[in-house]
């Protein structure tokens, strides 16, 4: 909003330099961000909150000068021997005031339409005055009339629209909703489609403006103009910002309607406007129409002396705090010294609606410098049983997941139709918003991966070597459209890398943190199968589930997926169904004493077919074993078929072998090390190398176990061990139809 500091002294005495001025408006909340001089004369750029719709305006600006400043305000017409002072038209009611007709038939879009009929304009070019003062303010002058219908939206924050009245089919205006057939050329020359969501004025045959929007060129008014009629009306903002974002078409009338006008200022805005159009134009006024309803009183809001201190922590008394509110043209009413009063806010601010709205006001008005630095203090009010029970769960899961090494992040619940099709997922795979602010931000997430992913490449980029964070946040899935709370994570980069060792991120590191945040629940062992999801490189994705159920999906990002935002390397996410977390059964807290009796190591080496899963052969091993099997460990495995690692399919104690997942572990042999594993029994990797041994059969792959035996109570013995050893291979042969080796 730029704002000449010359108009502005039309309503208000300014003594202050420029940036002085500058300075009170800005620690006011109205934002001061350049000061530009134009033709030698001072212009203020503000910048204004969509609150405060009443500051658009320059004589809006001029009641937050006159109310910091101490000054009185000026309103437009009460100056005398002004330059535009001259002999006005006189004003005369046609005979036939049925000529004008004015219909509103959606009294939801339009509450109020004032139509103002003038006859016998003479067109030409404003005065030099006016002209330097729109231009100062960014807009090109036209001719008399329309410069004044920008004037007065300028000056006032009302915005109207001159028609040619003798272009309107049967002088007739109608405020409806376009029809699906209907087009419009608006003044920008462009020809727009309309629709029945689209507010618009309508002569007797054909819309000739979208309500609040921009008018048409078959009722502009041109040199040829001598009867204009002046609209001024009050639209609903939500209707007007819709018909704005659907036409692509933005405007000065827009922009104040959208965030709301003053009521009451529909009629002073247009007797202004035509009393301006009698002295620069020469009309007469022939007719007015005021349509609709009149603005109806505010109500009126209990400000008490005490509490607005207790939220400002001030010691401001009843008899300033009045003069204060009085100040902003609210209409104060109270008892004597009464700490209690009723306020009733002007028709301007209309973003006055409670008390607390009330106390900022006072605050902003005396300065918050003045208020002295306290401890706040108080009580918050207990909330509902399960909602605290909720909240400490959430919390509690938060702080699990960040002393696992991860860094909380929060990104955008709204995503793009193009984030969506680079994760492979189609629009129609998420809800999309009925009307967007942009295209970026058109669809609600099916999924936290999407803004992980951007959280990892805008690290990346900014020069982390190593990434590592969780998202706890809600997804919506379109069919049935719903809402659920997710658990994401995504890693990327260098996991641990110093003159010693260095590894990256990979499978195994996100398996052992879904194990540990799995084990939470207290209610079984993960279990980690081969799956498929459309963001995931192919054989590189598992599905984790828990008893049978289905918790979620871990796996490594495609490779054309991570190209595109430009990585550089392999990212791997995992995203939980976090409810199932949330609801976990506690297990038992308990210590357990180290062993005091050695333990008996074996290993077994078992060759099963390919349709054999790792999980399978480990279940088996346990139940046969029962309590004294105190570890079983796997420790090498070798599928012929390839020279990589067989397929994994990641079970149980870290690693699981199976057909059917190809994912590639580590190739050296040793401990693999991992923070979050290393609780555990020990983290095996896997050997690469040479496999020395009998040739397998065809359509078979080898695994080989480290399994300790231990009796809690006695030492075993070498031929009790050998034994259960046995039975365990005889078992294998049997169900699995497995080889011993």
């Amino acid at each position: 909003m730029r704002v000449p500091l010359e108009w502005l002294k039309e309503f208000v005495t300014i003594r202050d330099t420029p940036e002085a001025l500058a300075g009170r408006l800005t620690m006011a909340g109205l934002e001061v961000v350049g000061i530009e001089r134009v033709n030698g004369e001072p212009v203020l750029d503000l910048e204004i909150t969509p609150n405060r719709a009443d500051c658009l305006s320059i004589l809006g600006v001029a009641r937050e000068v006159a109310v910091l400043t101490g000054q009185r305000l000026k309103l437009p017409g009460q100056e005398t021997g002004d330059r535009r002072q001259g002999k006005r038209g006189r004003t005369r009611l046609m005979s036939h005031v049925s000529c004008l007709k004015i219909v509103i038939e959606d009294r939801a879009g339009c509450r109020r339409y004032i139509g103002r009929l003038l006859e016998g304009v003479r067109m030409g070019s404003s005065p030099a005055w006016m002209q330097r003062r729109l231009a100062a303010c960014g807009l090109r002058p036209i001719n008399t009339v329309v410069d004044i219908t920008n004037y007065v939206l300028l000056e006032t924050g009302q915005p109207l629209h001159a028609f040619d009245f003798d272009r309107l089919a049967q002088g007739t205006i109608v405020v409806r909703r376009a029809q699906a057939t209907e087009a419009l050329t608006t003044l920008d020359g462009v020809r727009r489609t309309l629709s029945p969501e689209i507010l618009v004025i309508a002569d007797a045959e054909t819309p000739v403006a979208v309500a609040g929007v921009m008018g048409g060129v078959g009722s502009e008014v041109t040199p040829t103009t001598r009867r204009v009629l002046l609209e001024s009306a009050w639209f609903d903002p939500v209707t007007v910002r819709r018909a704005a974002r659907r036409l692509g078409l933005a405007s000065e009338s827009s922009y104040r309607f959208e965030r709301g006008v003053d009521p009451v200022g529909v009629e002073t805005a247009s007797a202004r406007a035509g009393a301006l159009i009698r002295e620069l134009a020469g009309g007469e006024e022939a007719a007015v129409r005021d349509v609709g309803a009149k603005p109806s009183p505010r109500r009126a809001i209990t400000v008490e002396g005490p509490r607005l201190n207790r939220w400002l922590g001030t010691r401001l008394e009843a008899p300033t705090i009045r003069s204060t509110l009085a100040q902003l043209s609210c209409r104060v009413a109270s008892s004597g010294m009464s700490a209690s009063m009723q306020v009733t806010p002007p028709s301007f601010r209309q973003d006055l609606t409670q008390a607390v709205d009330l106390y900022e006001e006072v605050a902003r008005v005396m300065g918050y410098h003045r208020i002295p630095a306290t401890i706040p203090g108080g009580s918050i009010a207990p909330g509902r049983a399960e909602e605290g029970a909720a909240h400490r769960e959430t919390q509690s899961l938060r702080r699990f997941c960040a002393s696992l090494g991860l860094t909380e992040v929060i990104t955008w619940s709204l995503v793009s139709e193009a984030e969506l099709a680079r994760c492979g997922y189609s629009a129609s795979q998420a809800v999309r918003l009925s009307n967007p602010l942009s295209q970026d931000h058109a669809s609600l997430r099916p999924l936290l991966a999407l803004g992980l992913l951007q959280a990892v490449r805008r690290n990346l980029t900014h020069g982390a070597t190593g990434v590592r964070i969780f998202e706890l946040g809600s997804v919506v899935q379109p069919q049935p459209c719903e809402e659920r709370l997710h658990l994401g994570l995504a890693l990327s980069g260098w996991w641990l890398r110093d003159w010693r060792q260095a590894r990256r991120y990979d499978f195994w590191v996100l398996k052992g943190l879904l194990q540990a945040l799995l084990a939470r629940r207290g209610d079984g062992e993960p279990q980690f199968r081969s799956g498929a999801r459309p963001w995931a490189e192919a054989g590189q994705c598992a599905e984790v589930s828990v008893g049978g159920r289905l918790l979620g999906v871990a796996g490594q990002l495609s490779a054309a997926i991570a190209r595109d935002l430009n990585l550089g390397q392999a990212a791997w996410v995992a995203e939980l169904d976090a409810s199932a977390l949330l609801r976990r059964q506690q297990a038992a807290s308990t210590v357990q004493a180290p062993p005091a009796l050695p333990s008996v190591k074996r290993d077994l080496s078992v060759q099963v077919g390919q349709e054999v899963p790792f999980e399978t052969v480990d279940r088996v091993i346990r139940s046969t074993a029962g309590l004294m099997a105190h570890r079983v460990e796997l420790i090498d495995r070798f599928d012929p078929s390839t020279r990589a690692p067989a397929s994994l399919d990641v079970a149980r104690d870290r690693l699981a072998v199976g057909p059917s997942l190809g994912m590639s572990p580590p190739t050296h042999r040793g401990v693999v090390p991992s923070e979050v594993e290393g609780r555990r029994s020990g983290a095996p990797g896997l050997p690469g190398g040479l496999h020395k041994g009998e040739p397998l059969d065809p359509g078979t792959y080898s695994l080989t176990f480290s399994i300790e035996y231990r009796d809690p109570a006695r030492t075993l013995t070498a031929d009790e061990v050998d034994a259960l050893h046995q039975r365990i291979g005889r078992t294998l042969t049997d169900q699995l139809q497995a080889k011993i080796r």
